[in-house]
């Protein structure tokens, strides 16, 4: 008898320390879900970044190569190019609602 009430305090004692770990571990899991979640907000984030980032980059790009220009008159003559290419399509939208 005194085998059994030793052995079921064991068994008693083990599964009290299984609770507990489960416990921590149940806890810690949380932990790491919200994390995790904040982590993915940051990811979001900083890839919303980059995109804004490689945006202007492209602007700068295209800007440098104005700049970069040695024939300012050349220069001029690519930007009035551009504004009536422009303009012709917004004749070409408007034309089109009529």
């Amino acid at each position: 008898m005194a085998s059994f009430l030793s052995l079921y305090n064991e068994i008693e004692y083990k599964i009290k320390q299984t609770i507990v770990r489960y416990n921590e571990y149940k806890e810690e899991n949380e932990q790491l879900k919200s994390k995790n979640s904040q982590l993915e907000e940051e990811v979001d984030e900083l890839k919303l970044k980059m995109a804004t980032l490689e945006e202007k980059l492209k602007l700068v790009s295209i800007t440098k190569t104005f700049l970069d220009k040695k024939d300012k008159q050349e220069t001029k003559k690519e930007i009035n190019d551009l504004v009536r290419e422009i303009d012709n399509c917004i004749k070409l939208l408007n034309s089109e609602h009529e």
